[in-house]
Parts: structure tokens; sequence; C-alpha cells
């Protein structure tokens, strides 16, 4: 059996993503020997392009509380001000773009605009923003715009939606594991650190006693 790779199915504007941020920080430190690591991009109101309205406010304020409730992670103000679309498609295209940039998983960009977005209120569906974002982050103008605007970048990221919906992960965040190719769901919705690492060890137990 090969080593195997832990993918977290997550979003840039996905609240209980933002929840789990922490405990995702350290299953990579503390699984760092044993596992490697990976995100996919689920997608969040893909299909959006209407502002929010006060009534979806005050919804995702009161689940705001409720990711608070459980994780104790740090909100801002509130949503974006203005006409805003929650729409996550532009900031996943950012993160894969960077993924390309870096050749290696984005985690540490995905944080940063999980940061701009939550705590600092900043409309991260923005290509501006994006762009200032990935400059601050190290990134070279250019290169990061090509990336971003390339339809290959697009086709990956719908592809990740889809591998969300496919192992039932439409509900972010989630954990799957891969094997010699092969996927496996071994945790939906939020779950802390040890937990999920131990899951996962639990998973390769099974898969080793058949």
């Amino acid at each position: 059996m090969s080593r195997a790779k832990v993918i977290f199915v997550t979003d840039p504007m996905c609240s209980w993503c933002w929840g789990m941020a922490p405990d995702i920080e350290r299953a990579r430190r503390d699984g760092a020997a044993e596992f490697d690591f990976d995100c996919v991009l689920g997608g969040i109101n893909v299909g959006s392009s209407h502002p929010v309205s006060d009534f979806a406010r005050a919804r995702l304020a009161d689940v705001w509380r409720r990711v608070v409730s459980v994780t104790q992670a740090e909100f801002g103000e509130g949503l974006p001000r203005g006409d805003f679309v929650y729409n996550s498609v532009p900031a996943c295209l950012a993160v894969e773009a960077m993924r390309e940039l870096e050749g290696a998983a984005p985690f540490d960009f995905l944080h940063r605009l999980q940061t701009r977005f939550f705590v600092d209120g900043v409309d991260v569906g923005k290509e501006s923003v994006l762009m200032r974002e990935a400059v601050a982050a190290g990134a070279n103008a250019e290169r990061f715009a090509a990336a971003f605007q390339s339809p290959a970048t697009m086709a990956r990221v719908r592809a990740g939606f889809e591998i969300a919906k496919a192992f039932g992960t439409s509900a972010l965040p989630s954990v799957q594991i891969e094997i010699d190719g092969k996927r496996g769901l071994v945790a939906g919705g939020y779950v802390d650190s040890p937990t999920l690492l131990e899951s996962v060890r639990g998973h390769l137990r099974r898969l080793a006693a058949t």
C-alpha cells in the first residue's frame, strides 16, 4: 500500500471550512510524518450572480454564530458591504492558480483568502482583490493573471466541484483519503484534528485487514 494522501474538500468562502482551518493546519503538522496532504475546492453558490439580500445576510450571521460556538473561530463584522455576490468561483480560481505557480497544495493562500473574507470583510470574489492578494503573497502578477484566466485552471476547478459532489461532500468541509489512486470519504462536516487523524488511521487499518 502506498503512502496515503489526506484531501480536504474546502472552499475560501465556506463558513465551516473557516471554522475548521486551525484543525486542518494542526492535522497537517501532526500527521506530516504519516500522510501527504492536499485540498480540493468544493464551490459555494457557484451559479449565483445576484447580490446577497438582507434576509440572506441575517441567515449567514446565524450560521457564523453557530460556527463560533463550536470552533471558536474568529469572525469580523460581517459580509462585505454593498452589492456583494456570494459566489466562490473567482476565489477558487485564484487558489488553483496559486497551486500552478507554487507547484504545491495552496494551503497558505487558501488560508489568506479565508482570513481576508471572514475576518476583514473583504470581497474575495473580485478579480482586482484576488490579484492584489496574490501579489502580496509573493506571486508574479503576470503569471498569476495568466493562470487565473486560463481555461485549464477553470477546468480543474470545475472538476474539483464534481469530485466533491461525487463523494457526497456538498456540505463542506469534508475529508477524503486517496491510496493507490482510489479515494474514499473519511469524514463529512466539521471534525477536530485528533478525531480527523484517528479516523484516517482507522480507515487505513480497515483497508489493511481486508
